[in-house]
């Protein structure tokens, strides 16, 4: 447009020529790509800001930066349109503002420019798990799997998606695959320890994966309740009470982990300290009939019959069918000498299916006492 605006006014104005001509030199040149460049690195620097500020926990400036990032990414996008780096970087960055519909459109676009990166995929395919359309991210981690074999972040998420099918295999298969090509990938040992000690109730496994996970991050506090449960099924009580411990330190009103460092230490005959993690449980759930059962049992083993009966009173009041709570109080009515008591107690245990129940019915309880 610029080289004819010259020419006419050459023919028009030929005294004007020499002084149009140097204009027409003097025109700067837009190179496109540049320009694309510069704005995505200026999205760059923002979002690595914002990054900052969300480790930082600062929600607030975390999106600010992130809303420039966009605008920066956007510019560049309509700058060219066939800037792949312009869209990936735009659908990054709305991903990380949870604006996840226009998050999967950016992909979209990215995707028909190379069609071939099987990591857009595989963000892709987390942006739709967020809007709830699992059959369509199944689909884009299937595809980053087929055009990436080595992206472990892909097997991982696939992996996750399998777990809501219970596809224990499948799901142990894709986070094996993850574990191979980052074997310090902790969310992966944290998901495959977990379903070791939840499904398969193999105990040794889970405390290999729970034990890797604190070897690569110390400071994983989620691993210590997790080992410190899995040494407790286990029946490791002395290193159960050492990670729950630990990871009490930081959740000090973590229910499950109190209850289960109780429990613990009744095992390892400290009384008086599960007694105090029961209390605790109490305070913050009161209608708690575990903690409630648990504690009497400490307080029973320290001879405290009266508060023990107390507490097994109680969790029975709370859950009439819990037939723990009748076998453990018929042991206090057995160690306080009320055979008569104990007795039906444990017949109504036996009456609620208890497995131990008739056993002990036979071994303490005469014909005449049931």
């Amino acid at each position: 447009m610029l080289k004819h605006a010259s020419l006419f006014l050459i023919v028009a104005f030929t005294a004007l020529s020499f002084n149009s001509k140097a204009q027409d030199n003097a025109a700067p040149k837009v190179d496109t790509a540049d320009a694309v460049g510069v704005l995505i690195k200026s999205g760059n620097i923002k979002c690595d800001s914002a990054a900052v500020h969300a480790k930082n926990k600062d929600t607030k400036g975390a999106n600010k930066y992130y809303a420039d990032a966009i605008k920066d990414y956007k510019k560049a996008a309509k700058t060219n349109a066939n800037s792949f780096a312009a869209w990936w970087r735009l659908g990054a960055a709305q991903a990380k503002t949870n604006d996840f519909k226009n998050a999967v459109a950016s992909y979209e676009k990215a995707l028909v420019i190379e069609p071939e990166r099987g990591e857009v995929y595989r963000e892709r395919g987390i942006a739709q798990l967020a809007l709830g359309n699992d059959t369509m991210a199944m689909h884009d981690f299937n595809k980053a799997i087929e055009k990436n074999y080595d992206d472990y972040q892909a097997f991982y998420q696939r992996g996750m998606m399998r777990e809501k099918g219970r596809k224990l295999q499948d799901v142990l298969e894709d986070y094996g695959r993850a574990l191979e090509l980052n074997p310090n990938f902790t969310e992966v040992l944290m998901h495959r320890g977990k379903l070791y000690y939840n499904v398969k109730k193999d105990y040794v496994l889970a405390l290999n994966d729970f034990n890797k996970v604190i070897e690569v991050d110390p400071d994983n506090n989620e691993a210590f309740l997790w080992r410190g449960k899995t040494n407790f099924s286990g029946g490791n009580f002395k290193a159960a009470d050492k990670d729950l411990s630990r990871y009490i330190d930081f959740e000090p009103e973590n229910i499950d982990a109190l209850i289960t460092r109780g429990a613990a230490r009744i095992n390892i005959n400290d009384n008086s300290g599960a007694v105090r993690d029961f209390d605790d449980v109490i305070k913050l759930d009161p209608k708690n009939v575990i903690a409630l059962t648990n504690r009497g049992i400490a307080k029973g083993a320290m001879k405290n019959f009266a508060g023990a009966l107390e507490d097994l009173d109680m969790a029975i009041k709370l859950k009439f069918d819990y037939s723990s709570a009748y076998i453990n109080r018929a042991a206090i009515k057995l160690a306080s000498g009320d055979k008569k008591g104990a007795c039906k107690d444990l017949k109504a245990a036996d009456g609620l299916n208890n497995d131990k129940a008739y056993d002990l019915l036979q071994k303490y309880c005469n014909e005449e006492d049931k």
